[in-house]
């Protein structure tokens, strides 16, 4: 298989994996399984999905492009896994003195449509970021670099702070989703210190190299 359709290839099952893995997870029952769940469904884990992608993609377009199908991958497998499990089930409204129910087919496309529309804004803002912080160019590479490499950072610490003021004392799993989103929220800012130090480092490094005084002899 050549290098450019096994990227594909492992690019689409990572996006299949998230989707279905996601709401199995949830369904689970387990506890390790349930905080593995809570982080796969979680919009940065998309955003690092798209991320990745981009990472390995040779063009700016190709990274763009493929970010954003893998990601419209993604959101139909894990609508489309919820609804094997059983979501999505309506009130039979010809039938409603039995309790029946059947499948709420506006509800499901809807979802998917308007997912679908993010991942199409997300997608290739995230997978030309993963690009450009492999390559870069110009004289301040290490500078240039840094940004695209602090959005999926930035977009973790920004979703969590908003999730833990939403869902750190709402339902039974409060403990369990604030638990995640704290220790998730500062492993993303040491990456971002991290990342940022590293670029500063290696600018100064190069700076110094290109200031370098020359002996005559």
């Amino acid at each position: 298989m050549r290098p450019s359709c096994l990227s594909l290839a492992l690019s689409l099952a990572s996006g299949l994996a998230v989707g279905v893995f996601g709401p199995l997870l949830e369904a689970s029952g387990n506890p390790v399984g349930h905080v593995a769940s809570v982080v796969l469904v979680a919009g940065w884990m998309y955003a690092l999905l798209a991320f990745g992608v981009g990472w390995a993609a040779r063009s700016k377009v190709g990274a763009a492009l493929r970010a954003w199908v893998v990601l419209v991958v993604a959101v139909v497998s894990y609508y489309v896994t919820k609804a094997v499990l059983g979501d999505f089930r309506v009130p039979d409204f010809n039938d409603p003195a039995d309790g029946a129910v059947v499948f709420g087919w506006n509800e499901f496309l809807s979802m998917i449509g308007v997912w679908c529309v993010f991942a199409a804004v997300l997608g290739p803002l995230c997978g030309l970021a993963g690009y450009l912080s492999r390559t870069g160019s110009g004289s301040l590479r290490p500078l240039l670099r840094l940004p695209p490499r602090l959005l999926v950072p930035a977009l973790v610490i920004v979703e969590t702070t908003m999730r833990l003021a939403y869902e750190s004392d709402t339902g039974p799993d409060a403990p369990v989703v604030c638990a995640v989103w704290t220790v998730t929220r500062a492993l993303a800012a040491a990456v971002a210190l991290v990342v940022a130090g590293t670029a500063l480092v290696a600018d100064l490094n190069s700076r110094s190299a290109g200031v370098r005084p020359h002996h005559s002899d």
